[in-house]
This record gives structure tokens, sequence and C-alpha cells, in this order.
């Protein structure tokens, strides 16, 4: 099983990826057949898409922008799982992890078929239903319809009491999460 986590906080010791840690964690821990690779794209050099379209009018589906994406490419299609984690900016996902979900389309869709998506966020704010959460899944959701892919889990933690490196509970949600990654 290939996993490419990808950490879409610019923060790369903070809630988010402390939570993505704990997940990791919680795979690690089920079986030592995991091959986990994680994309801390905040220190990647990734450019805006375009538009342009050039990678759908090539037969190589390759994307023209030069840059970190050509290599991450070559993770997401090697990946069976990808985990994304992101916090919530603005009742959204970071740009980081939207410039990279837009770059996506240069990728021959039928690579991503069948590929199983986990979406882990963190929020500030004491509601989840008030956070942007929502927007975040709904996005992922419809992203995983259209390319072929299956949304498998989801996990929504606040910081707005407590931080993730001191929330025992959340750090356990992540990591049991992590553990029933076999179940998909």
């Amino acid at each position: 099983m290939n996993i490419l986590s990808v950490l879409a906080s610019p923060r790369n010791q903070g809630n988010t990826a402390i939570l993505l840690k704990e997940y990791l964690k919680g795979v690690e821990g089920l079986t030592s057949q995991a091959q986990i690779e994680t994309i801390y794209l905040q220190a990647k050099n990734i450019q805006y898409c375009t538009g342009c379209n050039t990678c759908k009018k090539s037969s190589q589906s390759q994307c023209v922008l030069k840059d970190d994406m050509q290599d991450i490419y070559k993770s997401v299609e090697k990946a069976d799982i990808l985990v994304l984690a992101t916090p919530v900016y603005v009742f959204n996902m970071t740009a980081q992890l939207k410039t990279f979900l837009d770059r996506l389309y240069a990728v021959d869709y039928n690579t991503l078929l069948n590929k199983k998506i986990v979406l882990l966020t963190t929020y500030g704010d004491s509601s989840e239903a008030n956070s942007g959460v929502k927007n975040i899944v709904q996005s992922i959701s419809m992203l995983s319809q259209y390319l072929g892919m299956e949304f498998i889990q989801n996990l929504n933690v606040s910081t707005y009491k407590v931080q993730v490196s001191e929330n025992e509970r959340s750090k356990k949600a992540a990591y049991t999460l992590g553990t029933d990654i076999l179940k998909y």
C-alpha cells in the first residue's frame, strides 16, 4: 500500500501537522507494508494552473509548467491513498492545497481511478458548522467523484480551546482513523 500524505499547512509543526503525524502513526502501527511519503506543500515550488489546457491537448497529459509538481505527479500516480491535511483558512482549504488540487488537472484521470482520499482538517472556531470545514469536505467529495476516486475518511478537529498537541482525544481519534485504513 502506497500512501501519499500532503501537508497543506504553512506550519510544518502546527496543529494540522501534528494531526497528520498521529494519523500516519496509526497507519504505521497497523502494517509495516505501508510505504508512506509526505509532501510539505509550503516547501515546494508549485505554480498556479494557468488554464492553458496544453495538458489535455497533448497525448502525454503533461503540464507545461516546470516546477516541483513534475515530481509530485509521479508520487500521486504511484499512491493508492492520498491523505490531505489542511487547516481551515477563511472558510476553506489553504491556498497551498487548492493550488495542488488545481494542478492535478494535468494528470491522466485514468491513473486516479479508484484511488482513495482521506481528509484531515483543523479549524479555530468553536463550531464546526461555522468554521468552513463543510466547504472543504464538499470540495474534496465533489473532486473525488469527478476524478473517479473514493473519499473514504474525514476527521475535523477544533483548536478553539486546546491545541492538537495538548488534545489527547483528537490525537487518539487521528491515530485510530489511521488504523482503520485497511478496511478500505
